[in-house]
């Protein structure tokens, strides 16, 4: 491991802490404290973007960002493909070369993208037993219906959950995805869902406008290519509706 490689990225997330910091102050989120997830795409199609070094730039700056904002300055970092995963936390300690020691020596890049069962996890691990499942039975026990009954009252004091979610294309599972996102509406998680590359995401657009949900609790946007947005503009662009979710949750008593 070079030295002063390392010491060059350390001085380097001091410097995305202040930028972060800046755009905190004026979103008028200075002093929020928050929980911070990363989830990220591993589907196959996101190969270049690892070995390009593109999502461990994208992983420092919301380390940056958690760093002003979480509860313990570091942020849970979750991934997705066909499957989904917890992969642990990332902070100031081990953040140099994080994405190739934990996940790209650790798992297999997979060949598809699912997104419901990583928000599932999320809301698991954050609200647990929030989300409960029961099955109705019809008549002479046939024709049952399935109810989901969401309730995170217990949790209201905790603080709220920010979810940087960063995949290149849509994936397979779009009514699960859909019904999940109106599940979670009613906890404390906003999702900031960002698109990378030249796909339509059309499925990401829909969900930015969801109807069912009890509060709108995403915000999408898409770009080319990150390394050409600058990290003021990203923090800018991914802080852009935080605050008046904040404010949505609190009116609706999801969080206090």
């Amino acid at each position: 491991m070079s030295i002063d490689l390392k010491k060059k990225s350390e001085e380097n997330l001091i410097d995305l802490r202040k930028k972060a910091s800046i755009s905190l102050e004026k979103k008028g989120l200075g002093g929020q404290v928050a929980r911070v997830g990363i989830v990220l795409d591993i589907s196959g199609s996101m190969d270049g973007l690892y070995r390009r070094g593109i999502v461990q730039n994208v992983a420092e700056r919301c380390l940056a960002l958690a760093m002003n904002f979480d509860d313990n300055g570091a942020a849970d970092v979750f991934a997705f493909g066909i499957r989904d995963y917890e992969i642990g936390e990332i902070d100031q300690s081990n953040f140099y070369q994080f994405i190739e020691r934990e996940i790209l020596k650790k798992y297999k890049l997979e060949a598809g993208t699912q997104y419901a069962g990583v928000v599932k996890r999320i809301a698991d691990k954050y609200y647990p037993n929030a989300i409960t499942t029961t099955k109705k039975s019809g008549f002479l026990g046939f024709g049952g219906k399935t109810e989901v009954v969401v309730d995170g009252s217990r949790y209201r004091n905790d603080p709220p959950c920010y979810i940087f979610y960063l995949t290149d294309g849509d994936n397979q599972d779009k009514d699960e995805m859909r019904a999940v996102m109106r599940e979670v509406s009613k906890l404390g998680i906003f999702f900031q869902f960002v698109g990378v590359g030249r796909d339509s995401f059309k499925f990401l657009n829909e969900l930015d406008n969801l109807e069912g949900r009890y509060i709108d609790n995403a915000n999408f946007f898409k770009v080319d290519n990150l390394d050409n947005i600058s990290d003021d503009q990203l923090y800018d662009m991914i802080l852009a509706e935080f605050p008046e979710w904040l404010k949505l949750a609190k009116s609706h008593q999801i969080i206090g």
